[in-house]
This record gives C-alpha cells, structure tokens and sequence, in this order.
C-alpha cells in the first residue's frame, strides 16, 4: 500500500517535465541492525558483503521494484538518510550510524552491485548530511 502513488501521478500529469525522484532511508529493520532496534545509533551487523549487508541492499531494489510496478521510478537513491547525524540524534529517532569508509564499503560490495544487476538505472548518493564532513569523506569514498 503506497498512498503517496496517486499524489506522484497527479503532480506528474501537472508538469511538462518528468518528476526527478530520490528515497533516503531512515533505518533498515531491527533485525539487521546491531541494536536490535530501529531506532538508536546502531549500525548493520557484520561488515560490507555479508548476509546483513547484502539482505539490505536488496531491500533497496524491491523498494523500487514495487514503485516501478505503479509507473513510479527514482532518478536516485540515498545510501543512508544522514549518516552522521545518527551520532547527535535523540535514542528514539530511527537510524543507521555509517562513517564514511563503512558507506563506502557498503556501496562497493553491496549495494552497488545490486543496483548494476537490477533493471533500474537508479543515481546513488552518499552524504546527504552535514556538508562540513564532505572534505573527508571525498577522501575515503574516491
């Protein structure tokens, strides 16, 4: 049940020009997540290519596998909704912690490949956060 399809239908028949979508997502589900929460500032268990890692990453190709079932696509998808920001966040607010060579891993082993094999052409972003840790992690994601 998607209730913001219509919406996205409706806005799109508005305008003469194709909607440039992107998801970023808050959490994975608990059982991925090193605290067992969804909420808090755990991280995915284990490490880049693993089950959790790669379990993750294709729950980002059914997400929009089942847009694309309702004429929706993306033009890009977030590795994580502000990253960083976890760290400062109250216990209760829905995250996943990544420093920048963990996204990086994530994307490299897992998510990168999930999205090459699928038939999106789906955009990829990282850091979509503070733009004073851009420098850094320029450094270690290159």
């Amino acid at each position: 049940f998607f209730p913001q399809i219509p919406i996205l239908h409706r806005v799109s028949a508005m305008t003469r020009r194709p909607l440039s979508l992107y998801a970023s997502p808050w959490t994975a589900p608990a059982w991925l997540k090193c605290n067992e929460d969804v909420r808090g500032k755990g991280t995915l268990k284990g490490q880049a290519g693993d089950k959790y890692h790669k379990t993750w990453a294709n729950y980002f190709i059914k997400f929009l596998d089942e847009y694309a079932k309702h004429n929706v696509t993306f033009w890009a998808v977030t590795a994580q909704n502000e990253p960083l920001a976890a760290l400062l966040t109250p216990p209760a607010f829905p995250t996943i912690v990544f420093t920048a060579a963990q996204q990086r891993d994530f994307i490299v082993c897992d998510l990168g490949p999930a999205l090459a094999r699928s038939s999106h052409r789906t955009q990829l972003i990282i850091l979509d956060d503070q733009r004073i840790h851009l420098p850094l992690w320029a450094k270690v994601v290159r």
